[in-house]
Formats: structure tokens, C-alpha cells, sequence
């Protein structure tokens, strides 16, 4: 529901409410929310510019050919990636890219990839900000004068999801039909603050869609066409793309417990908090090219892994912390500790990731709602831990 839409009453009675929410918070918040931490140092001292060029060794590309096989008994299809710097890429996708009336994929076929995005639109704030062009610390009211809190909330807290936006994807008013920009962020606006800026943590899908906008503004192009120019082009990504409503791409059919589903809005609705298309190789080509200072300079990178909530809430990780468009993982019992980012979107499930104990970038996406990517993405790694013990 856009604004134009709510009647003149209920718009007086919410500003009456962002009023009092916002005389309520304070300029410098104090923080109160899920227990932070920030990646080790000793992760910051691998050498990320050596190279993935290059093919990797016959027998692990074999190994991770099977591992890739016996996903397939749970997801329709899968596009998986196994990047080791200083050795190569190896990549794959296979399966049904729709189980009825079967279609198989194609090569470089893309997948949804939902919130990984969100590392995308954060290096492009963070290019802007590098550039001079925004700051860290600018409040959102110069672009979003009626949002809750506009003059506390903070292009950082945006990136962190700090702000105590409602996220609009929460919201039964939503609806299946694509929704533009605007009326996303209306939605997530009209609701109620969860918290003061900067004092708490929840995801929200409507801090990732007002920094598209912000980008479009400063930028002064479309997002899309400002993520091609800076990234995708720069770094040869070419089978990722921004989805733009009315805009047909090759992209697989998603599933929900093995049926295709349904996506009216050829999943551009989420903009720049999810709505990107892409395959595992480029997702891992993208995350080498980050850690490797490519897109941004090696301090500001740090930084995106600095003071990470805990990720608590509907959008729980397995021992997750959220910084600036990134996310830090710890499975001791697993992979163990991670950089990286993962994503779920309806028929969908992603993750890429940098495992530094291993030295090696692992990509995942499955075309299957119910079956986790990170289940991919252990999967390929044992396979390489397995290869390394045996040889």
C-alpha cells in the first residue's frame, strides 16, 4: 500500500506516533541489543589477492561432481562453486530447472539469490561513501523526510540493520504482485519502529530497499543500471543481473517441497534487498574480488565484519552475526568460522561463502525452498577436506 492510498486520518495518526517515537529516541543511542562480535584478526592476514584463475585438479573437480550428484536427491536443480586461490574455479550446474513438464538447465543458468544481494547494494553504498559522495553517518531525511526517526537514522544503520524499521516482506499487505521501490518502502514505513535507531538489531528488507534509492539518488541512475556499471561489468559477472518488473531473464523455475511455484512479480520486488539473479561461479568471482580489495579498499572491508549482532529473530542464522551487508558464521561442529552471506526467497535457497580455515570460497544455490543451501555448501566443503586428507 502506498501512501496516496492511506487515508488522511490514519496518515495523522501515524505521524502523531512517529512524533512521539521519535522525541522518544535519543541522537546518541545506546546499544542494547543481541551480543556483537567482529571477524577474528588473523583472518585479515591470508593473502585474498592471490588469483582463482585456472582450472582445479581432475580428481577434486570429480569429487565435487558427486557430492553436486547426491544434492540432487533433495533439489530439483543446483548451481554450486569451488573457488582456491592460488589453484582455480570449478563450477557446475545440474538438474530440472522445473520438475513438471521436466526441463533440464542449461549452463550458467541463473538462480534467485535472494539476500545475497544485499553485499552487492552495501559495496555500492560503501563505493559512494569512499567516493565522498555519502557518509556513513548522513541521516536518512534528506531522502526519506517522512520516515520514523529520519533525522537519527543513519546510512550505517540502514547497512546493519539497526534502524527498527519493520521489514515490508513481514507484512500480509504486501501481496504477491510487484510492488515498486516506493511502495515497499511506504509499507515498511507506516509500521510502528521496533526500537530506537541504533539500540537493537532485527532484519529489514526496507533499510536495503531505501539505500537502493538513496544509490539511484547520488548515483543518478537506476539501481540496476548503477550495479552494472560498478559491479558487474568491472568484474566480467555475466550471468547476473538486477531483475527490473516485465523483464524476462533464463532464470530456473523455483520449488516449494518439489512443486514449481509462482512469482507474479518476477521476483523484482525486493529491488535492492533481494532481487538478484546469478549463478554460484559469479557470486564467488564477486566475493573473491571483495576480500581481495578489488571493489573496495582492504580497511573498508574490515569494517563490514565489525561489531556483528547476533542474528536473532525470524531470520536466525546457525551462530550468525550481521555487520554491513555481510555476515560472519561460526559452526564449530560444521564449517567452522565463515564470511559470507545467505539468502532465501520464494523457491529459492543461496549461500556464499569464505571459509578461512580451508583457504576456499564455496557458492550454493538450489532451486528448492525447503532444502537449505548451507546443506550444499557443507557438503562440497567436506568433499574438499576429504580430497586434501587423501592427497
Amino acid at each position: 500500500m502506498s501512501l496516496r492510498k492511506i487515508s488522511s486520518a490514519v496518515l495523522l495518526a501515524t505521524s502523531v506516533a512517529w512524533g512521539l517515537a521519535q522525541a522518544q529516541c535519543a541522537p546518541s543511542p545506546i546499544y542494547a541489543g543481541p551480543p556483537m562480535r567482529s571477524a577474528p584478526e588473523a583472518v585479515w592476514q591470508k593473502d585474498f589477492k592471490r588469483s582463482i584463475d585456472g582450472e582445479l585438479p581432475v580428481e577434486l573437480q570429480k569429487a565435487l561432481g558427486d557430492a553436486l550428484d547426491k544434492m540432487l536427491a533433495h533439489v530439483p536443480a543446483a548451481s554450486v562453486a569451488v573457488a582456491i586461490p592460488g589453484e582455480g574455479i570449478w563450477s557446475a550446474t545440474r538438474g530440472l530447472a522445473r520438475k513438471e513438464s521436466p526441463q533440464s538447465v542449461v549452463p550458467d543458468q541463473p538462480f534467485q539469490v535472494a539476500s545475497t544481494a544485499k553485499t552487492f547494494t552495501a559495496a555500492v553504498v560503501l563505493q559512494l561513501v569512499e567516493e565522498g559522495k555519502l557518509r556513513l553517518d548522513d541521516t536518512i531525511d534528506k531522502w526519506f523526510p517522512d520516515a520514523p526517526n529520519a533525522k537519527l537514522t543513519t546510512i550505517e544503520q540502514l547497512l546493519r540493520h539497526t534502524s527498527g524499521l519493520v521489514s515490508f516482506n513481514a507484512l500480509p499487505s504486501l501481496g504477491a504482485a510487484y510492488r515498486t521501490p516506493a511502495d515497499v518502502i511506504a509499507l515498511g514505513m507506516s509500521q510502528k519502529p521496533q526500537f530506537c535507531p541504533g539500540t537493537n538489531w532485527s532484519y529489514t528488507n526496507t533499510g536495503y530497499a531505501m539505500l537502493g534509492v538513496i544509490v539511484e539518488k547520488v548515483d543518478g541512475a537506476p539501481f540496476a543500471d548503477v550495479l552494472t556499471k560498478r559491479l558487474i561489468k568491472p568484474l566480467a559477472l555475466k550471468h547476473t543481473a538486477m531483475r527490473k518488473p516485465g523483464v524476462e531473464l533464463p532464470v530456473a523455475t523455483g520449488h516449494a517441497a518439489g512443486r514449481p511455484v509462482d512469482a507474479p512479480d518476477q521476483y523484482a520486488t525486493p529491488y535492492a534487498a533481494g532481487a538478484l539473479a546469478s549463478t554460484a561461479g559469479d557470486l564467488a568471482v564477486f566475493w573473491h574480488a571483495l576480500l581481495a580489495g578489488k571493489v573496495l579498499p582492504g580497511e573498508a572491508v574490515h569494517r563490514m565484519f565489525t561489531g556483528m549482532p547476533a542474528m536473532l529473530g525470524p531470520y536466525v542464522g546457525s551462530n550468525a552475526f550481521y555487520g554491513m551487508g555481510v555476515q560472519l558464521y561460526d559452526v564449530p561442529d560444521g564449517p567452522g568460522l565463515m564470511l559470507g552471506h545467505s539468502g532465501g526467497i520464494e523457491g529459492f535457497t543461496s549461500i556464499v561463502a569464505y571459509v578461512p580455515a580451508d583457504d576456499v570460497y564455496i557458492a550454493v544455490s538450489f532451486n528448492e525452498k525447503k532444502v537449505p543451501a548451507e546443506a550444499g555448501l557443507w557438503a562440497l566443503l567436506r568433499a574438499v577436506r576429504t580430497y586434501r586428507v587423501l592427497h
